[in-house]
């Protein structure tokens, strides 16, 4: 691509340099476990809850990824930390990437007041409004700043490398589909590779894709992998704190590989772990860190780029009811491109399903581009491509705030940032 290779030889000087932090953030076991029907303390730590932080740098333009063992990144949590953040660091707010790895067994990050839907108002909010969350969060706030804080500070010449690696055998798509076309929910499938009733299985992307930020004079600094699967697969059983898959395949990758580890959740509104149980978690993990250092061993290494970054905030139309709920018509989304040269990282709020990443990727100009879901906020929830309401199932119910064709919109206005780089522009709209 034309546009591309003139990007990459201007950059022909630019040193990319790379830091890394990362910080215990397990919250006190007194807290309140949001996802039970009558609220109980967690009462005991499995294994521990992190937030782990990495800060780019390629001379002009600074990016900090902040990634947490949390089940969201709501948009008040998302404002009160960059806004910190760009006050201890400079680093501007439009430039701080904040996931989360969708952790059902730690706390959401409320961090404030926010409308929320009656059905959170019954079940997690109680939960927020204990002193003992309160506190957690407000700590949680100066944890953040110290990180990027100290990862800047870290910073060394690196150069950036991308490899790939297939998982599918623990990715399981829970929306089969029925003869019909309507979906058929299967959250956890009593078998992942047999169905029946006629029921065809859906769409799963098998691809971990693994970026490794090498030091110049020889070791790894970072390793960053993204897949989408939710992180479901200690809550169901087990009641007290854990990082569920993500935290132990993060040990296992630091371990193997060296530095620090960081996991990049995708689009995986509708991918859950193939089993769950907290032997199937340490299986996961020993399969996926096994396949992130094979990956890592034939990686390419992508050329100096100027890292630019694109942002944009739409209002997405919500359904009758959440209007209702919310006393609000539309729904802030945000939408956030980075990019390097050959690769772009996408962020989507909320719980996409695996069709936006597929759509956005179809459409971009960039060869590796990496669609994060659960990344600056929860805007509408879950929420597909349009078409997806009619057909049922659990994420196309309440839980998706949005109108059917809100997904689409999502879409348009990645693909929108995504032109406006390769293009050569950089900029912050709303």
């Amino acid at each position: 691509m034309l546009f591309a290779s003139v990007a990459w030889s201007r950059a022909a000087g630019v040193e990319l340099t790379a830091g890394v932090a990362a910080a215990d953030i397990t919250p006190d076991t007194r807290m309140l476990n949001w996802t039970l029907p009558q609220a109980r303390p967690y009462g005991e730590v499995h294994d521990p809850l992190f937030a782990r932080a990495v800060v780019l740098s390629d001379g002009e333009t600074r990016v900090a990824l902040l990634a947490w063992d949390l089940l969201d990144a709501r948009e008040f949590a998302v404002a009160r930390i960059r806004t910190a953040i760009n006050s201890a660091t400079g680093i501007p707010a439009s430039h701080i990437l904040i996931s989360a790895t969708h952790n059902h067994s730690g706390p959401k990050s409320e961090m404030g007041t926010s409308r929320a839907s009656a059905r959170e108002e019954r079940t997690s909010r109680p939960a927020q409004r204990e002193a003992v969350y309160q506190q957690w969060a407000d700590k949680l706030v100066g944890t953040c700043v110290d990180l990027v804080r100290r990862a800047d500070a870290a910073r060394q010449p690196v150069t950036l490398t991308l490899g790939r690696a297939y998982v599918g055998e623990w990715l399981f798509n829970r929306r089969p589909v029925r003869p019909d076309g309507k979906v058929a929910g299967a959250a956890n499938p009593r078998d992942p590779y047999a169905l029946g009733d006629g029921l065809r299985f859906g769409v799963v992307d098998p691809t971990m894709t693994v970026l490794g930020l090498q030091a110049r004079g020889g070791g790894t600094v970072a390793t960053l992998f993204h897949l989408p699967a939710h992180a479901v697969s200690v809550y169901g059983g087990y009641k007290g704190i854990s990082a569920d898959w993500p935290g132990p395949t993060v040990n296992r990758i630091r371990a193997a590989l060296g530095g620090e580890a960081m996991f990049l959740q995708g689009c995986a509104g509708d991918v859950v772990p193939a089993r769950r149980g907290l032997e199937a978690v340490e299986q996961m993990a020993e399969l996926i860190s096994q396949r992130a250092v094979a990956a890592q061993k034939v990686a390419a290494t992508l050329p100096p780029a100027r890292l630019r970054v694109a942002q944009a905030v739409i209002g997405l139309p919500a359904t009758p009811a959440a209007a209702s709920d919310m006393q609000r018509r539309t729904i802030d989304s945000e939408v956030q491109v980075i990019n390097y040269g050959e690769l772009a990282l996408v962020t989507l709020p909320g719980e996409p399903l695996q069709d936006l990443a597929h759509a956005i990727q179809a459409r971009s100009k960039f060869p590796h581009t990496v669609v994060l879901g659960y990344a600056n906020g929860r805007g509408v929830g879950y929420v597909g491509l349009p078409g997806n309401k009619v057909k049922g199932g659990y994420e196309m119910s309440e839980v998706g705030h949005g109108t059917d064709e809100a997904g689409g919109f999502l879409v348009a206005t990645a693909v929108r940032l995504l032109d406006e780089l390769a293009g050569g522009e950089t900029g912050v709209t709303k």
